[in-house]
């Protein structure tokens, strides 16, 4: 009979422990992982289904996007791409930065301004498998945001590894004086799993349609 307790007692523990067990062998892996983790997630592809005529025909003669006619995305579209043809990236760019989005490609912070708007477009990519090599971009190159509204080209003007809480980034995500761009991705670029510091690349509007809040 106390064996059969004792019996019993290891299943319940075992019963109780396992999802623990499980639990902490996924996070493990998660962190262990050289490359972003693979998650099914369903977005909403707002820049394949969108055509150029129909981009060029929401720009007018002032080269502006009225406001009202605009198709914002939302957490989780993809809604444009990010082209630098110097470093070979070309990478779909989604609105939102959550672990998921950032799986599938590029991701834009949510509480920063899409391409088009005054202000900043912060912008993260995973260092694997391209997007670290943002890292090799000078001052002076180009970077290319193509959008389902509008294209867009910016002029890079500083890059520096900083602390992922580096507090210029919130400032510069305050700056409405004019439209900007800022790049991330983790540093070093052969990090495994979570890394504290970070890439930054700078960069200024060149062109591309002004989103106008007036019309």
């Amino acid at each position: 009979m106390p064996l059969l307790f004792m019996l019993f007692g290891y299943l319940i523990i075992y019963i109780i422990g396992a999802p623990v067990i499980n639990f902490a062998s996924s996070a493990v892996q998660l962190i262990l992982l050289n490359d972003a983790p693979s998650f099914d997630t369903k977005t909403n592809d707002l820049f394949s289904t969108t055509d150029q005529a129909a981009k060029e025909k929401a720009v007018n003669e002032a080269g502006k996007i009225a406001s009202s006619e605009m198709v914002y995305p939302v957490s989780g579209d993809q809604f444009g791409q990010v082209v630098i043809e110097k470093v070979g990236i070309n990478e779909p760019l989604f609105y939102g930065d959550s672990e998921e989005i950032l799986s599938l490609g590029s991701g834009q912070y949510i509480g920063s301004m899409i391409p088009g708007d005054l202000g900043t477009t912060l912008i993260g990519g995973h260092n694997r498998p391209s997007f670290g090599q943002i890292y090799y971009l000078e001052q002076g190159d180009q970077i290319v945001i193509n959008t389902h509204y509008g294209d867009y080209t910016y002029q890079v003007t500083e890059k520096k590894v900083s602390t992922k809480s580096d507090p210029v980034i919130n400032e510069r995500l305050g700056d409405k004086s004019k439209r900007s761009l800022i790049l991330y991705t983790c540093y070093p670029l052969d990090a495994i799993g979570w890394a504290d510091d970070r890439v930054f690349v700078f960069a200024d509007y060149v062109s591309g349609p002004i989103i106008d809040e007036s019309i």
